[in-house]
């Protein structure tokens, strides 16, 4: 019984929670972290229900490709410790607190984690075969977490902090690309990896990084102009993305999360990041 739950929690990939935490973004950018807490939680508790939704559709439809890779073959559908039924069950649980979440926030927030679904959900069924429009795709994913968090707060978000979420999403989208790329197994188990370069991939990863750097500092100037403290920041969060460009080139960069979160310094450089935002906003 205790196994089964295990591979059932498995299933809904909790490791990839943590990018859900960019709902938390904008609140805690705007000051409203502690006025909105109990909304900003439940929010968290949506999205996760909603990429755990679009996580079980594309783990059982790439079941049988998984299987030739050699930790995806591990997943529950693909190694076959789950079946259909199960699959159904979890869906119904997601959709269950997707549904909740709804109601207690604003609609505007149900506009928002829609739009994630049928992004995620074409992605899965359409979108993840057709190169460069797949990356995209995926990054803006991040993007709408990112509104999320303003439609709880009824508040719009900056220009400059979507342009920032956006293209640092390509980068790292764009990077585990790359890593893929390097690894001769992944070009069986995610066929469009065959339609990039190297050369290509190096371009993208080189603009969407000088894009996010430039338009952070923008951010930062424009939301925090007289704050030297928001302002160092700026050397802080370029030193992560430094770090994590450097862990891409000497590492296996398919698993992002698990990558940032290994490395100490890459850790402290991002502590180094909110720290100061918060001090500014909240002090």
């Amino acid at each position: 019984m205790i196994k089964i739950v295990k591979d059932l929690v498995r299933a809904l990939r909790p490791k990839q929670w943590t990018k859900n935490l960019l709902v938390a973004a904008a609140p805690i950018a705007a000051g409203q972290l502690n006025l909105e807490a109990k909304s900003i939680v439940v929010g968290l508790i949506g999205f996760c229900a909603a990429s755990s939704f679009g996580y079980l559709l594309n783990d059982w439809r790439d079941r049988k490709s998984d299987f030739e890779h050699p930790k995806k073959k591990l997943r529950p559908f693909a190694s076959g410790v789950l079946d259909f039924k199960s699959l159904i069950v979890l869906l119904l649980v997601c959709n269950f607190v997707i549904i909740l979440s709804c109601i207690v926030l604003p609609y505007k927030f149900t506009i928002t984690i829609l739009a994630y679904l049928i992004t995620t959900i074409s992605y899965t069924f359409v979108i993840k075969s057709i190169p460069v429009l797949e990356m995209l795709w995926l990054s803006s994913g991040f993007l709408i977490r990112a509104i999320a968090g303003s439609a709880i707060i009824q508040k719009p978000p900056t220009g400059w902090f979507l342009v920032t979420v956006g293209f640092g999403a390509l980068f790292i989208v764009s990077a585990k690309r790359q890593g893929e790329l390097k690894n001769n197994y992944a070009r069986v188990t995610r066929k469009v990896i065959n339609s990039y370069n190297e050369s290509f991939l190096n371009t993208v990863l080189t603009a969407s990084l000088t894009i996010t750097l430039l338009t952070y500092s923008l951010w930062v100037f424009e939301i925090h102009p007289n704050s030297v403290f928001a302002q160092f920041t700026i050397f802080s969060f370029s030193l992560s993305v430094f770090i994590y460009a450097w862990k891409c080139e000497t590492s296996d960069a398919e698993s992002p999360e698990i990558l940032l979160l290994s490395n100490k310094m890459f850790v402290f450089s991002a502590m180094a990041t909110i720290f100061p935002i918060l001090i500014t906003v909240y002090l």
